[in-house]
């Protein structure tokens, strides 16, 4: 496992009141919360946007990014509800040169 984890970025806000990120009935993404889980998700998205991806420990080539885990007990420290689907929020510009990964054309 890397020595390099999100935490250690300044500011990272988390998520904070009531989110749920599943896939519905007919595949489509859901997303839905309560005021405070919508504004907080607005919040994490902004910060990966914003961080300078140059000033982190990550490795050259590397991709920002957060797993939002759901909470499976009272006692877990997963931040979406227990009914969402782990879900990866990345940044898709590399570390050092900016670029995309391969399967995207830009």
């Amino acid at each position: 496992m890397p020595d390099y984890a999100f935490h250690e970025i300044r500011g990272y806000p988390g998520i904070k009141g009531t989110l749920e990120i599943s896939i519905n009935e007919n595949d489509e993404v859901f997303i839905g919360g309560d005021p405070k889980g919508l504004k907080s998700l607005a919040a994490v998205l902004n910060w990966l946007a914003d961080v300078d991806q140059e000033k982190t420990t990550m490795p050259e080539g590397e991709r920002e990014h957060v797993h939002l885990r759901p909470r499976m007990s009272s006692d877990d420290v997963g931040e979406l509800t227990e009914f969402s689907d782990e879900t990866e929020v990345c940044r898709l510009d590399a570390k050092g040169s900016g670029k995309f990964p391969d399967h995207y054309y830009t």
